[in-house]
């Protein structure tokens, strides 16, 4: 059972892996960068802060939680645990990857920590604002980036799920710590953002940076790690 769903992990890969246009590879590249995120994080500071200083700081640090313990279980516990290896550097398999300015990424893979800390972000960001356009925008992002990191051959399907689910849970669970610490020091019940008109100002930086890419791809090159 495991060799075959190893096999359909590899044979998965090769299909999401084995698209590429020179535009494409330009599109994936800088979606795949952390400093992309910057704009989206940076939104979200300026209108929490706008709630109070107090809201302001307890969902940044929740925010900062949850990254944090999406890395630490993906990157800490789960790639040195498993060593399994990307498809970059598996011996019997790296020939057939595509990948984009070289890059290879890391010995280890699974799981991965782009998909457990986009999952991670995008729900308990998506569960604070209560606002469905929002969540729809915030869950394709995160499958973009998910996708990303297939295109350009570092990671296989099943890193990507497992990473996923792992990035949802602690989005999830750092949701309901917000829930109990925002009682005890901000309010009683937190204030749902659903008809919150500062909602647009998150909306508007994450299509800006959608056009963004889709435009200037072609023209810069982020760095990547």
């Amino acid at each position: 059972m495991l060799n075959y769903l190893i096999e359909l992990d590899k044979s998965l890969f090769l299909f999401f892996n084995s698209h590429h246009t020179l535009y494409l590879d330009q599109i994936m590249w800088v979606i795949t960068g952390k400093i992309v995120w910057i704009p989206l994080i940076l939104s979200f500071v300026y209108i929490f802060f706008k709630k109070g200083w107090k809201e302001g700081l307890l969902v940044t640090i929740i925010l900062v939680l949850t990254v944090a313990i999406c890395d630490q279980i993906s990157s800490g516990i789960c790639k040195p645990l498993f060593e399994r290896l990307r498809p970059t550097h598996d011996p019997e398999f790296s020939h057939y990857v595509t990948t984009v300015n070289g890059y290879l990424g890391g010995k280890y893979g699974f799981i991965s920590s782009h998909a457990a800390n986009a999952f991670g972000l995008a729900i308990i960001s998506s569960l604070i604002f209560k606002n469905r356009l929002y969540t729809i925008s915030i869950i394709v992002w995160a499958l973009l980036s998910c996708y990303s990191r297939m295109y350009l051959g570092v990671h296989y399907p099943g890193d990507i799920l497992c990473g996923a689910l792992v990035g949802v849970a602690s989005g999830y669970f750092c949701y309901k710590m917000y829930q109990k610490l925002h009682g005890k020091f901000v309010d009683k019940t937190p204030i749902p953002y659903t008809n919150d008109k500062n909602i647009n100002i998150v909306l508007s930086v994450l299509y800006i940076t959608y056009i963004f890419i889709l435009v200037f791809s072609p023209l810069i090159n982020f760095k990547i790690k």
